[in-house]
């Protein structure tokens, strides 16, 4: 599919990804629009193409508004959702749930009126069980609970595959469901304690926490893509016209005290570090099988490094949480 001269509309883009993927479809010639509430994403993502696109702000929640942010849309990338760290998740299900079958059904009601040319859906790998093997293929979902940690959510996503699938054979839109494993970057919005790992682990390191706490065992293994390399993938799927369900991350998983260890080092940092196994840990090990993106998206062997991508994190802690002078 050809994007240049497109006008496509991201929902989230504003946001971790969705900032990114902006940036990939402005180079591609796309006219963009970023609809967002802006309640986690935020403008100064959009700093590199913010006189390139249209923003048009939102709240996905209320059905009017949806309509309003998706008119003219040809191609539509819906990545809005509200996610959080496993501190919440695990505490806030059913509010997850809620909101996000909100946006949800509002996005399909305008979409079954005003079908597009191709829509991609951003879905989640908490929709795999926990009990399910250590590398997880595109398996199908509807047959065990999804991961328990990320309960709510999990169901959130696995009803947003399913009806957009039933979208699609109703109205015969090509369908690109992506579900990203842990992605992370330095344009993530601090949300205190709902946070994320990644972001948590860094600030508890820089803030000089001694000693840094992990939650879980700390044996737990995470496969982690850098939100760039999230927005280049979902880009060329849709432009290469892939249709069906794909994950979005790689085999390679570090364990969170290894992740830890690494990111003292790269600060320069030398806390005492312990676990604490009441806190929740999620899924023991979340490693994606990646052979079907990579016949899609051969660019993925060329990804950011995970090194490369805490030193960037190291700057968003700087960024984000230096005094202002």
């Amino acid at each position: 599919m050809r994007l240049a001269g497109k006008t496509i509309v991201i929902t989230g883009g504003a946001g971790l990804i969705g900032s990114y993927l902006a940036e990939r479809l402005v180079e591609r010639g796309a006219r963009v629009v970023v609809v967002d509430d802006f309640s986690k994403g935020r403008r100064k993502n959009l700093a590199a193409v913010i006189d390139r696109i249209t923003i048009r702000e939102a709240d996905l929640e209320q059905a009017a508004a949806t309509a309003r942010a998706l008119d003219g849309a040809e191609i539509v990338f819906h990545l809005a959702s509200r996610a959080y760290g496993i501190g919440y998740s695990s505490q806030n299900h059913l509010a997850l749930l809620q909101h996000n079958e909100r946006i949800t059904n509002n996005l399909l009601d305008v979409l079954v009126r005003r079908p597009v040319e191709h829509l991609l859906v951003c879905s989640s790998s908490c929709v795999y069980p926990d009990d399910g093997p250590d590398t997880v293929g595109e398996l199908p979902v509807f047959c065990r609970e999804p991961e328990q940690a990320n309960w709510g959510y999990g169901w959130a996503k696995r009803l947003l595959e399913q009806k957009a699938a039933l979208l699609a054979r109703a109205t015969a839109m090509p369908l690109t469901i992506v579900r990203p494993f842990n992605v992370y970057g330095e344009r993530y919005r601090w949300v205190d304690a709902a946070s994320q790992a990644i972001p948590m682990l860094v600030k508890k390191v820089m803030d000089g926490d001694d000693p840094v706490v992990v939650w879980g065992s700390g044996a737990q293994r995470r496969n982690y893509m850098h939100a760039a390399d999230c927005a280049e993938a979902i880009a060329t799927l849709v432009e290469t016209g892939f249709v069906g369900t794909v994950n979005v991350g790689s085999e390679d998983t570090v364990s969170m005290l290894d992740l830890v260890e690494m990111i003292c080092r790269l600060a320069d940092r030398r806390p005492r570090i312990v676990t604490d196994p009441s806190r929740p840990e999620g899924r023991r090990i979340k490693s994606c099988d990646a052979t079907l993106l990579r016949k899609v998206y051969p660019g993925l062997e060329g990804r950011i490094p995970l090194e490369q991508g805490l030193l960037g994190m190291l700057d968003w802690y700087a960024a984000e949480f230096s005094p202002v002078a």
